[in-house]
């Protein structure tokens, strides 16, 4: 499978990610990213639709086990003095975080997943902290894997209405089964948006608080 290898400078700093056309738009792809206002952004300015994310993680539950897979349905953000917002001092307004995950895209993860292991898991918390947060910590959450990425990722996602959905594997996103899942969305992928996640802003487009042009939205 043939990706395009994309870096952008960006008012975040650089960005680099993987790209593939598609029917519906192109996606993006990042792994264990620890800049996702630049990636995101960088991916919004370059016509990205969707943005999948290989995340590593800690297992939480000990029924995981190193190299499974975890698609999972809800999030635990335990960061702390990150930046969770492009909106800084601008008020449009609360974005719902429910679901976190767009839903079309969550689901052609857990289709190609399981498609690849039957040591899929999808239904799970993702807890999200800093490289000191102990697995005890999560678990206190009910969290089942414990990553350092994809949050702010989640929300900063929907600010600029990107589909955004996070494949968790246990060990490292750096596996062949990750990359085999990779390989095998592009089968499971819709050919349409029909998820709310592209209008997410509508509503402060609606009261006239921003105009069409997205960049115009971010800043302090």
């Amino acid at each position: 499978m043939t990706f395009t290898l994309t870096s952008l400078n960006t008012p975040f700093g650089l960005a680099m990610f993987a790209t593939r056309e598609h029917v519906g738009g192109t996606w993006a792809v990042l792994l264990d990213e620890q800049n996702p206002y630049a990636a995101l952004y960088a991916a919004k300015a370059q016509g990205v639709t969707r943005v999948i994310e290989a995340v590593s993680v800690q297992p939480c539950d000990r029924l995981l086990e190193p190299g499974d897979l975890l698609i999972p349905s809800d999030l635990v953000d335990l960061t702390h003095g990150r930046r969770s917002t492009f909106f800084t001092n601008r008020g449009y307004g609360f974005i719902g975080q429910a679901p976190v995950w767009c839903p079309q895209t969550r689901q052609a993860l857990i289709t190609a997943a399981q498609a690849i292991t039957p040591r899929t898991f999808v239904r799970g918390t993702l807890a999200v902290g800093e490289v000191d947060t102990q697995i005890e910590d999560a678990r206190t959450w009910n969290a089942h894997a414990l990553a350092v990425t994809s949050a702010p990722a989640a929300f900063l996602a929907k600010e600029l209405e990107l589909c955004y959905a996070v494949i968790a594997i246990v060990g490292g996103a750096a596996s062949e089964r990750g990359n085999a899942v990779i390989a095998k969305l592009m089968q499971h992928l819709p050919d349409e948006r029909t998820c709310a996640c592209g209008s997410t802003m509508q509503p402060a487009r609606e009261r006239g608080l921003i105009s069409d042009d997205w960049r115009t939205w971010i800043g302090d």
